[in-house]
């Protein structure tokens, strides 16, 4: 089954105008689908099937669109216009129209790849607990692990809200660590290691499912991926 969307978001996902735009070149009969004049934005449109033309030139089927940006430390992940700087400041204004959202959260303190897209699909896929895609943290720690830290991550440790699911440990030095989980807990990593006897110093998010960091990507840089990076996001 072909995907299905109101005409009103089509138009808007396709163009970047805002909904309202769309709306009012509806019912002002500027747009066609099938090369029948349409006026109801409720209408439904089937992507890749349906032609839909506004003021008689084609609307090119819409393409979910999925952004990488490499998440400074000190920004929060929201979408809301606040006190503090947002990860939506750092998109480039030509992207920030559309509707995006950030697949899920890297704490205000972390650094690291951050996904977001329009693409409601693939944001549940990566973030549903049952779907567990690989998130890849490097960890500076306060104070060195137990020699059996190794172990009571792979087993599933005991937090407030419950016990995680395995986790692998690999140590990079005495006091640094690359974490790989498949869920995303409210400071989870943190959480984890202060059970262990330690403490995070500071948290980097190096890759997503199969995806690293682009390494064209500065610090507070984004860019949208291409479709080889997002079939990596799910490998």
């Amino acid at each position: 089954m072909k995907e299905s969307l109101r005409l009103d978001r089509y138009l808007s996902q396709a163009t970047g105008m805002p909904r309202s735009h769309a709306l009012t070149h509806v019912r002002g009969g500027h747009v066609t689908v099938n090369g029948a004049l349409v006026r109801d934005v409720a209408t439904h449109i089937r992507v890749d099937a349906d032609v839909v033309l506004l003021n008689d030139q084609p609307v090119q089927p819409f393409r979910p669109l999925v952004v990488a940006l490499y998440k400074p430390p000190g920004v929060v992940t929201s979408t809301e216009v606040g006190a503090s700087q947002t990860v939506m400041e750092l998109i480039p204004q030509a992207l920030r129209h559309r509707d995006l959202a950030p697949v899920g959260r890297l704490d205000r303190d972390t650094s690291g790849l951050l996904i977001l897209t329009t693409d409601g699909a693939l944001n549940h896929r990566l973030t549903h607990p049952k779907r567990h895609v690989d998130k890849v943290y490097i960890a500076d720690l306060a104070r060195e692990l137990a020699p059996n830290a190794e172990e009571r991550l792979a087993r599933g440790i005991v937090l407030d809200d419950g016990p995680t699911l395995p986790a692998k440990l690999e140590r990079l030095g005495p006091l640094r660590v690359q974490l790989t989980l498949r869920e995303g807990r409210f400071h989870q990593v943190k959480r984890m290691m202060v059970a262990l006897g330690s403490a995070v110093l500071q948290l980097h998010r190096a890759r997503v499912g199969g995806l690293e960091l682009p390494a064209d990507l500065a610090i507070g840089q984004a860019r949208v991926l291409t479709e080889a990076e997002i079939a990596l996001l799910t490998a």
